[in-house]
């Protein structure tokens, strides 16, 4: 009766909510107090695919889910982003018949990093999927080893049987499958690698260094020791961050070549060179794209799909999470790029992203809100950020908004850029009037999800994705 009452309330509730607009997490928590073991009654789908990882879980997911719709197979994702025990409850119960059988081929379960040992108790993934590891939200993700903790943990929850997709890439997360069962607890768990090649990256030169050849940039390099045995790491290159090819010059590990990666991208036209001259495109191009893309390839050749039939489906796909607006001021155009606050590797990424257009172009940054989350007036995190990136003469102006406006000032005052192209906007209802009386070039603004409807308004409209 507990079981019967929980999804009659959940398909209730979230009917109730998606109308208003609301959350999806609320049908899930008030199901699980009703029946705190309803997950374990329910029927699931021989296919349970989960995603998680600090950046790109919701793209990647959003990616495998249309692979997977594209393939024939009835899909069920938390598309909301309530990533949550609470969200993944309403997800599956919303999918479940009154009998308890979740009526989807396939479940992609979009996970929180820090919870995926309490989604897994309760339900368990036939394949699991990790974007990448990195420092990120302070309060609660401070550092990229917990994260890993919490993720090796749940693979523990798992078990054995598990097939991981795991980003070769980044040594936290390539050490999940070197270490050994009871350190990892990876083992008896098939893995599959993916990766970006280094040709696939775009070149930027610093003092006349070459980037791939570069440590990774703000004030920490997280790739300097190994995940395994604490040596010192050694970089052939590096891709993103501490992501790259690496090795440990103590205990040997290394780099595993990835069975599915991007070996050519194209940043003017997205088009992505996947193995065997095998190509697709972009919607957006970028390297976050790209990581994305391979990543959600990967996964779903692990749920049967053909590789070639993979990135059919996802050429030219336009993703429906606004992680980029597209918008214009007075005639200009501009795009605003969604970047995580407290997360270096995401704002690095729209950094690099803006530089590599190689067009005049002005900067819009705001950071307003911390997080949508919680609250904490904390911004340390700005100093991890590589604001390096913008000393380049294609950057004309760089407009800073928000209530930490002067904090992101005094962190450009200690970066290469010249601090006379830095103006900080008081009030952002005059932000537009700035943007057209005293800037020139294409604009690119970067805020993160807690900002972004009071940045697009600023800016005078909602913009179009």
């Amino acid at each position: 009766m507990r079981l019967l009452l929980a999804v009659v309330l959940c398909k209730l509730l979230y009917f109730i909510g998606s109308r208003l607009g609301k959350g999806s997490s609320l049908p899930g928590r008030v199901a699980l107090a009703v029946c705190p073991g309803v997950l374990s009654k329910i029927k699931l789908p021989e296919t349970v695919i989960a995603v998680t990882g600090s950046n790109g879980k919701t793209s990647t997911a959003e990616m495998l889910a249309h692979t997977l719709k594209k393939s024939g197979a009835s899909v069920g994702w938390n598309h909301e982003g309530a990533n949550q025990i609470e969200g993944i409850a309403t997800l599956i119960l919303r999918n479940a018949t009154i009998g308890g059988a979740v009526k989807r081929d396939v479940l992609v379960l979009e996970c929180d990093e820090r919870y995926t040992r309490v989604i897994f108790k309760a339900v368990r993934p036939h394949v699991l999927v990790i974007t990448n590891l990195c420092r990120d939200q302070l309060t609660r993700n401070g550092h990229h080893e917990f994260i890993q903790s919490c993720i090796r943990n749940a693979i523990e929850t798992i078990g054995s049987g598990v097939k991981l997709v795991l980003n070769a890439d980044d040594p936290y997360v390539a050490a999940l499958a070197a270490q050994g069962k009871h350190d990892s607890g990876a083992g008896g768990a098939s893995c599959c690698f993916f990766g970006v090649s280094v040709s696939a990256t775009p070149v930027f030169s610093e003092s006349g260094v070459p980037h791939k050849q570069r440590s990774a940039g703000g004030m920490y390099d997280d790739g300097a020791f190994c995940p395994i045995c604490k040596g010192r790491m050694s970089y052939d290159y590096y891709v993103a961050g501490h992501m790259g090819s690496y090795r440990c010059c103590a205990c040997g590990f290394s780099h595993p070549e990835p069975g599915i990666k991007a070996e050519g991208l194209d940043y003017e036209t997205g088009e992505v060179t996947l193995g065997d001259g095998l190509k697709t495109r972009l919607a957006f191009p970028g390297l976050t794209g790209a990581y994305n893309l391979v990543a959600a390839v990967a996964a779903a050749s692990q749920a049967g799909v053909k590789t070639e039939d993979a990135a059919r489906a996802l050429d030219g796909y336009k993703l429906t999470g606004g992680r980029t607006v597209r918008f214009s001021v007075n005639g200009r155009n501009g795009i605003l790029l969604v970047s995580k606050h407290e997360n270096s590797l995401s704002y690095n990424q729209s950094l690099a992203y803006i530089v590599g257009q190689r067009r005049s172009c002005t900067v819009i940054i705001m950071v307003d809100t911390i997080s949508r989350k919680y609250y904490t007036s904390e911004t340390s995190w700005l100093w991890d950020v590589d604001f390096d990136i913008l000393s380049d003469d294609s950057v004309q102006n760089i407009l800073l908004v928000g209530r930490y406006m002067n904090e992101m000032a005094a962190r450009f005052a200690m970066s290469a850029v010249d601090m006379s192209k830095i103006v900080c906007v008081d009030d952002r209802g005059g932000l537009r009037d700035c943007i057209e009386r005293s800037t020139s070039g294409e604009i690119y603004a970067l805020t993160c999800f807690a900002d972004k409807e009071k940045l697009l308004k600023a800016l005078g409209g909602t913009g179009e994705q």
